[in-house]
């Protein structure tokens, strides 16, 4: 039986879809680790400002928060940043997840359709046989009724 091209077409677009769920998932995982950065930034900012703001606090604090808020801004920053791009980068895997399923479901679909058309081509083949078989009983005893009646 000869081997059919879109099965090994067929597999590449399985692998395609595995690799491309293998990306995301590290995308993602890369994402939510950015998104905890930006937020502990975040919450450092904010926590250093409570303990600068304490009115009760030295003046040295005051001074260590104003010293360091450039810096922490500057990290909190980053951070947000770099979430951002990893976003982006989540939502372009998506995006390639989709077309590579896409294109699974495409080739799984043409496949399907081929073997249906083939097992209709079949059927047919299979009623023509019947039908041809009908008739020819029918033809040889109408020839051999004919003999009997005289």
């Amino acid at each position: 039986m000869p081997h059919d091209p879109l099965d090994a077409v067929l597999r590449l677009r399985q692998t395609a879809v595995d690799e491309a769920r293998r990306c995301l998932a590290v995308s993602l995982a890369a994402a939510t680790t950015a998104a905890d950065a930006a937020r502990t930034a975040e919450q450092a900012i904010e926590q250093e400002a409570e303990l600068a703001s304490d009115p009760d606090g030295e003046d040295s604090l005051v001074e260590a928060f104003a010293a360091w808020l450039p810096a922490g801004r500057h990290h909190a920053a980053q951070a947000r940043a770099l979430h951002e791009r990893y976003e982006a980068e989540v939502s372009r895997y998506r995006a390639g997840l989709a077309a590579c399923r896409t294109a699974l479901e495409t080739i799984e679909s043409l496949i399907l359709q081929r073997q249906t058309d083939k097992n209709r081509a079949e059927d047919r083949r299979m009623q023509l046989a019947l039908d041809e078989s009908a008739r020819r009983p029918a033809a040889d005893g109408a020839n051999g009724d004919a003999g009997d009646v005289e």
